[in-house]
């Protein structure tokens, strides 16, 4: 018995490791591309255009009605994304739409905004601890704080990094502020940029126990709070916050259903973008901002979807760019014959590690058929293979994996 179960642990250990291994090196030899195309609205053609990647730093640079371009033609039909190269080949100042438009007028008014999957709050881990940055008028280097917050069921405490201890004067200070305000603790959802690589610190967009959402910043040392003018039953899943030189939106809202919102500056009201079927945690989205159109992409398991808005934010277009498998039919039918199913530890909707089968389609059940015609075949010329009546199960759910696996780890 202690043998039996001893040889069924090696033969599950070996096809999880070749279910892992074997794929990956079958994708490496033969490629297997799955690169987004890049989806814009052109405001030459007054349509969408794409480039859709070929691998081997080969591309197609296509319209919507499938009209072909060279890079630089396609470069053209884009001077607000590639304003630089075209600046070099002197075409630029360019006008459009009555308007003269050099490269650094669009520098000044453009600004991109990338939400991934796997950078959704709940799809990662996150340490709880946050620096709140201390903004001084008065000091132009924006200094990293010595102090980190983490909210507790009644508090926001702030602990001094340096010694490992709490700051009672800060913890006792934004408490009672947030409380002035109506803050319900503990909090939700805290959403700000970590980070002094930015222009300016816009502080933190945080969600009680309520649904409330509340601006915090930190100002000589003194709270800053403002209670935003929102539905508490938004059912906000994320803020992302975008400190922009532009300051014509604080950040973004996604709610649970799908929903996005632009936090307009100065008054906190909301500006929705129109995205359909958007799932946060298993899509990405993509908001570029030129000097005449807002362009909101979503990328899907299925296709690549674009929305073209004026700078009101009302549509002028939509498009949907169906995705299409670089690998030729004979590659995708192979790796299904070979690989009844592919062990896998990452994902593109989680951001660390994350286990998960992926079952092969069709064509895995020819390759299951093989693998039981060579089961036996090579049991007529070695009895061991029907010793272990097991053996047959284990060929039945695995298909030559499992067929390798007991050729080489064999029964008594």
């Amino acid at each position: 018995m202690l043998k039996t179960l001893s040889r069924l642990s090696f033969l599950v250990l070996a096809i999880l490791a070749m279910s892992y291994i074997l794929p990956l090196s079958f994708d490496k030899v033969f490629g297997k591309h799955n690169e987004d195309p890049l989806l814009f609205y052109s405001p030459v053609l007054h349509q969408f255009v794409y480039q859709e990647s070929l691998g081997g730093h080969r591309f197609n640079y296509l319209d919507e009605e499938g009209g072909s371009y060279s890079r630089q033609e396609f470069e053209a039909l884009l001077p607000f994304v590639y304003s630089r190269n075209l600046e070099r080949r002197n075409l630029l100042p360019m006008v459009l739409e009555g308007k003269s438009f050099d490269a650094q007028s669009i520098s000044e008014d453009r600004q991109g905004l990338e939400i991934r999957a796997r950078h959704v709050r709940g799809q990662k881990p996150q340490i709880q601890l946050y620096p709140l940055f201390n903004n001084d008028p008065q000091v132009a280097m924006m200094r990293f704080p010595v102090e980190v917050f983490r909210f507790t069921p009644n508090a926001m405490e702030f602990i001094d990094a340096d010694h490992n201890r709490l700051d009672p004067h800060l913890t006792g200070r934004f408490t009672e502020a947030l409380k002035d305000e109506g803050f319900v603790f503990p909090a939700e959802v805290i959403g700000g940029r970590p980070t002094n690589l930015k222009p300016f610190d816009d502080g933190y967009f945080i969600s009680d126990s309520m649904g409330q959402v509340f601006h915090v910043k930190r100002v000589l040392n003194e709270p800053q709070i403002f209670r935003l003018p929102l539905d508490s039953a938004l059912g906000i899943l994320d803020v992302v916050v975008t400190e922009h030189e532009r300051r014509e939106f604080h950040g973004v809202i996604i709610t649970r259903q799908g929903e996005v919102f632009l936090i307009r500056w100065g008054d906190y009201g909301l500006i929705p973008l129109p995205v359909k079927d958007y799932d946060p945690r298993s899509m990405d989205l993509k908001l570029l901002i030129d000097p005449l159109y807002r362009t909101v992409t979503v990328s899907s398991r299925g296709a690549v979807t674009g929305v073209a808005m004026d700078a009101g934010y009302q549509v002028i277009r939509r498009y949907e760019l169906p995705r299409r498998e670089a690998a030729s039919d004979l590659v995708r039918h192979s790796r299904d014959f070979l690989f009844p199913f592919q062990l896998t530890l990452e994902s593109p909707h989680h951001g660390q590690a994350h286990v998960g089968l992926q079952v092969g389609g069709p064509w895995s059940l020819a390759g299951i058929l093989l693998a039981f015609a060579l089961f036996f075949l090579l049991s007529r010329r070695d009895p061991r293979f029907l010793a272990n009546k097991g053996d047959l199960a284990v060929v039945a759910l695995s298909g030559l994996l499992g067929l390798t696996a007991v050729a080489f780890i064999k029964g008594d």
